[in-house]
């Protein structure tokens, strides 16, 4: 794997993140008895909490096999995974996406890409979160559900809706008696980016960030 930085910035963990991507993938599709790995990796960075920066990675690429039927080459194209890195780790979350659908606006008026939000669990344990997301100014809410969040995994709630407004997402979380929430507003049209934000649960408490626009492979 890629030496990490010695000096944590935007710039360093950002192509850290790409690196580490690009030789995870080669090595996973290596060791599954790959003859030939072709991988493009890039990463932006999100945002930084404390000492913790976050940033998003994603590759593409081919992948060759050989067999007695012949040579075989598929095609790569890995879904966008979200990293965390401080001093002293690298926490490659575990991805898992799921459509909501709240709303969804009359042909003509939606807005791409929707709102989404992320659930980033950096803590060592397991995470009950509820996820509300509200239009503050009506007083309505659209959607209110639990989620778990394994350790050291995300989860992302995707196209919530797709109506331009302002809305306002509120997560919250319990631990050991005491209730921590992230609240953040979000307007529509926002970032060219499906999730738009973050709501990042550590040890230390609970955050939320915007996310910005995502480039990638």
């Amino acid at each position: 794997m890629p030496a990490r930085p010695t000096d944590l910035d935007p710039e360093t963990v950002e192509s850290y993140v790409a690196d580490y991507e690009a030789v995870r993938a080669h090595n996973a599709h290596a060791a599954d008895g790959a003859t030939a790995v072709t991988i493009d990796a890039v990463a932006t960075f999100d945002h930084r909490t404390g000492d913790a920066y976050h940033a998003t990675a994603q590759y593409a690429g081919s992948v060759s096999y050989q067999d007695d039927s012949g040579r075989t080459v598929d095609e790569l194209d890995a879904d966008p995974t979200p990293y965390r890195v401080t001093p002293d780790r690298t926490l490659r979350f575990d991805a898992r996406r799921r459509t909501v659908e709240a709303e969804t606006a009359a042909d003509g008026e939606r807005v791409a890409p929707p709102l989404g939000v992320r659930l980033l669990n950096a803590s060592g344990e397991s995470r009950e979160l509820d996820a509300t997301v509200s239009r503050p100014a009506e007083g309505e809410t659209l959607v209110s559900l639990p989620v778990t969040v394994p350790s050291a995994s995300a989860v992302e709630l995707r196209a919530i809706t797709d109506v331009p407004d302002s809305y306002r997402v509120t997560v919250r979380v319990e631990a050991d008696g005491v209730t921590g929430e992230g609240r953040i507003d979000v307007g529509l049209p926002g970032v060219d980016r499906a999730p738009n934000v973050d709501v990042i649960v550590a040890d230390a408490g609970i955050s939320t960030r915007r996310l910005p626009p995502f480039d990638g492979v």
